[in-house]
């Protein structure tokens, strides 16, 4: 049954509120880097956090100028969302443009990171955020980062994603990224970590081939100690993450549910993330793709990939052969809708929370069960061919300088009258379409 009403008319539950923090940490004396800004974003719903997914840019001065945008990206929020975590986003800058300046945490990214992580419990008054565990994804840079993080502090990461860059166990590569053997940490050894670089990359003379070649070569030392580590070779791509974060989100949706511990845990130090469930985990050859579940038994799974549940082991698959990953579920439909007569029309208000395996593709507008409009995101010939609501650049956050579309549509059309019955649906980036919701008049 749909209500009706003259004015002001809101439907579904309470519309999502959340909150976003900045904080900015200076160098101390001795410190490579020049400046380190952060942003949190929190679900104002969510009493306790249970966790925070760390979002670390690359080198180059597009993305620590946008860095903290990663903390806006919807689809990330709604994954954050999902398991009552933060989102952070990372803007380091260095003196000069050289990784080594703050991808080594020794020389005061860790104490920054740590520092902000601090300053953000206090002004969100969440003071378990210093205590919960982490994601932690990083971008060229930024996964050498995430891999000297995981190295220094396995305690308190649930799950890594380096993209394009990683660490090479015996120093021949980036040594200064190397504080020392991923061999004398065993609990390093026991954090899930996925390497993902793009096919391009992994060709001997190109730019970042050293990079990647790390990656790989930790990537077979962790496995030859039965680590819980995989890597997955992004077909067609080059040193842009592509559509890998279809993957990232799917790794760490798995990794969260593993392991992500009671919120309500007990104790003054940080909360250690669960061990990994073994008997859920599957192994993936990289020439064959084939995928076997572990408890059915292999020889020698020495140079498999592990995976960590059969979904995730799908996925895996499907993303090595395509490059992308398909979406067969609907989003989440809109909330909040609401409609309010003005001079210039019949405007219409609603929220809407992104699809996680998808992202957002649009939002479309009905009235008496017609399309009316649609709303899109801005055209980007290079990053959003597809004017997709939500869309990300290469460094895998919400395009330089856009801002998302406001969620609202002015009809002009047709004045306020009793039994006009308005709309609202979600399509996701897969051109699935939720369920409508509506507001009547």
């Amino acid at each position: 049954m749909k209500l009706c009403s003259l004015c002001f008319l809101l439907f579904l539950p309470v519309t999502l509120q959340a909150a976003t923090y900045n904080v900015s940490i200076e160098p101390e004396p001795g410190e490579a880097f020049g400046s380190a800004d952060y942003r949190l974003w929190v679900p104002d719903e969510v009493a306790t956090l249970r966790g925070v997914i760390v979002r670390q840019h690359g080198c180059g001065e597009g993305a620590r100028k946008f860095g903290r945008e990663h903390a806006d990206d919807p689809q990330w929020q709604a994954l954050a969302r999902k398991w009552d975590c933060a989102l952070l986003g990372s803007q380091l800058w260095a003196p000069e443009e050289d990784c080594s300046t703050w991808t080594i945490p020794e020389d005061g990214s860790a104490r920054a990171f740590l520092s902000g992580l601090r300053e953000l419990a206090e002004r969100s008054n969440h003071p378990e955020l210093t205590r919960v565990p982490w994601c932690l994804w990083g971008h060229s840079g930024g996964a050498m980062w995430v891999c000297n993080m995981t190295y220094r502090y396995p305690e308190r990461v649930i799950a890594t994603f380096p993209r394009s860059g990683g660490l090479a166990p015996t120093g021949r590569e980036f040594k200064r990224s190397q504080p020392a053997q991923f061999g004398d940490s065993p609990k390093a050894i026991e954090v899930p970590i996925l390497f993902c670089f793009g096919e391009q990359e992994d060709i001997e003379g190109t730019r970042f081939y050293a990079g990647v070649s790390a990656a790989r070569e930790l990537f077979e030392y962790g496995r030859s100690k039965d680590a819980p580590w995989s890597l997955a070779v992004h077909p067609g791509s080059e040193h842009e993450n592509s559509n890998s974060r279809l993957l990232a989100i799917r790794f760490f949706d798995a990794c969260l549910k593993q392991r992500l511990p009671d919120a309500q845990s007990r104790g003054e130090g940080p909360i250690a993330p669960l061990a990994v469930s073994r008997e859920k985990s599957w192994f993936g050859d990289l020439k064959s793709l084939k995928i076997i579940r572990e408890r059915d038994g292999v020889k020698d799974a020495s140079g498999m990939v592990w995976l960590p549940d059969t979904t995730l082991a799908r996925a895996w698959r499907e993303f090595c052969e395509r490059g992308s990953l398909s979406d067969s579920s609907p989003p989440p439909a809109p909330e909040r809708v609401a409609i309010e007569e003005t001079d210039e029309g019949i405007k219409i208000t609603w929220s809407g929370e992104a699809d996680i395996e998808s992202g957002l593709g649009s939002f479309r507008v009905y009235r008496d069960g017609q399309m009316i409009g649609e709303i899109r995101g801005p055209e980007d010939k290079r990053w959003n061919p597809h004017q997709h609501y939500h869309a990300w650049n290469y460094s895998d956050q919400p395009l330089w300088g856009t801002e998302f579309p406001p969620k609202e549509f002015l009809d002009t059309t047709t004045k306020l009258a009793r039994g006009v019955v308005y709309e609202i649906s979600t399509v996701n980036q897969a051109g699935l379409e939720s369920a409508r919701a509506g507001a009547a008049e």
